[in-house]
């Protein structure tokens, strides 16, 4: 019970991730040949999603406080439209390799009414709730943002390959497909827009999290692969919409080229990142983000391919292909290697559970266990950070200062005793929490 409990209250809405990347994975490796990988690949994304899922509803029941708190912050509700994704890249998948159309028109109208019931809960709260005005730009907006996008393109997406097996309607499932398509662009140019301005005018500290900005290259990607599907489409079956073609094909190159600006950005900023942050190498679900990101890059890149035939392009798209295995592979790696020896294997207490502190953690050798919690507050005037505090008692009836930064999502220690100098050091042991 306890691995449960912890377990499904670390878990967010941020790891449908990996199973949306683990889809993309099986398409793109159909697309370069791969077909019998495609189908275990598809299979794991379907187990990654439903066991996230399942711990998401089990802690909508028993953390209903901590679950609304994450859908009702305006940096976290993003990330719901993740779900969208991952259902209508599904639908895609059926379609594609399986040629399964009753499955795929399912997930259609299921990655549809999803769509229409997460994008007015989500917009309806961030235009109509109270803004804190000590929240500041930079704490609010990131790259996961882009999730928005992302969910909405996935959806347009699946609204082509259900035209394609239409037989009747087709015209409102064109009207359908490029009203998704022109929504996820309107979102990305105004969420781009944002960023830029926040990454200009505001300070990036090496302890922030980068990986969520890599979705600045998968959303654009994806709204290109998805620009291109309805060419295709269109100039296949006619209709009123083909004085949009030039559009589209213009447009669709636009996006593809400013997701390839931002590839050797983001490569500078994470080179930056790991010269000078010194938690570099420990484990965050951003590893799956850097993967969806390539892995929609390089599907974008293949189906770019379809309406710029040239040999550079083709190259280029394997290149990436490359890539994504590479960061996939580190990803799971890292992620097996996480969980197996994650803290929620520890014994736990009622502690652990009620305060979400670490049961224990490491410095210079020593272990320590925490006993007690004598008082917790918010402290907004740490060398300009917000941070939870918590003063505990460890054993041997040590005092213990314990800060949870809300910014950057790590945890510091501090004890009273003289002997042992902490300086502030994050401890060794990974935190109960995993945010």
């Amino acid at each position: 019970m306890n691995i449960v409990t912890i377990a499904t209250y670390s878990t967010n809405t941020r790891w449908f991730i990996p199973a949306m990347a683990t889809m993309m994975m099986a398409l793109i490796s159909s697309s370069y040949g791969y077909n019998e990988a495609a189908p275990y690949l598809f299979i794991a994304g379907i187990a990654a999603f439903f066991s996230v899922a399942v711990f998401i509803t089990i802690k909508a029941v028993f953390f209903y406080s901590e679950f609304l708190h994450d859908i009702h912050s305006p940096e976290k509700t993003n990330y719901l439209f993740s779900v969208v994704g991952v259902i209508g890249l599904a639908g895609v998948f059926c379609s594609k390799l399986w040629s399964n159309h009753t499955v795929s028109w399912i997930f259609w109208y299921v990655s549809l009414v999803l769509w229409v019931i997460i994008t007015l809960l989500s917009f309806s709260f961030l235009f109509l709730s109270r803004k804190s005005e000590d929240r500041k730009l930079e704490e609010v907006l990131h790259g996961g943002w882009f999730f928005i996008c992302i969910g909405t393109q996935a959806t347009a997406l699946m609204s082509i390959i259900a035209a394609k097996q239409a037989t009747s309607h087709l015209f409102l499932i064109h009207l359908i497909s490029f009203g998704l398509w022109s929504i996820g662009a309107f979102l990305y140019l105004l969420f781009m827009t944002l960023i830029v301005l926040r990454l200009i005018f505001y300070s990036f500290p090496n302890n922030s999290e980068l990986s969520p900005y890599w979705m600045h290259a998968g959303a654009a990607a994806l709204t290109a692969l998805t620009g291109v599907a309805l060419f295709q489409h269109i100039s296949a079956t006619g209709g009123p919409f083909l004085d949009l073609l030039p559009f589209l094909k213009g447009f669709s190159l636009f996006f593809w080229s400013v997701g390839l600006w931002w590839l050797p950005l983001l490569s500078i900023m994470a080179l930056k990142k790991q010269a000078y942050d010194d938690d570099r190498f420990v484990f965050t679900v951003g590893y799956w983000e850097i993967a969806l990101s390539l892995a929609l890059y390089a599907a974008g890149t293949k189906q770019l391919t379809g309406i710029f035939a040239g040999q550079y392009i083709v190259v280029f798209s394997h290149f990436l292909h490359i890539a994504v295995l590479l960061v996939y592979g580190y990803a799971l790696v890292s992620t097996i290697t996480h969980l197996a020896f994650s803290s929620v294997w520890t014994p736990v207490n009622d502690l652990t559970i009620s305060c979400v502190v670490p049961y224990r953690f490491t410095l210079r050798g020593k272990i320590f266990y925490v006993t007690g919690i004598v008082s917790e507050w918010m402290d907004k005037n740490i060398q300009g950070k917000v941070k939870k505090q918590y003063y505990a008692i460890v054993n041997n009836n040590l005092s213990c200062l314990i800060s949870y930064d809300l910014f950057s999502k790590k945890w510091y220690i501090r004890l009273a005793d003289a002997a042992i100098d902490t300086k502030g050091q994050p401890p060794i042991q990974p935190p109960v929490h995993n945010p």
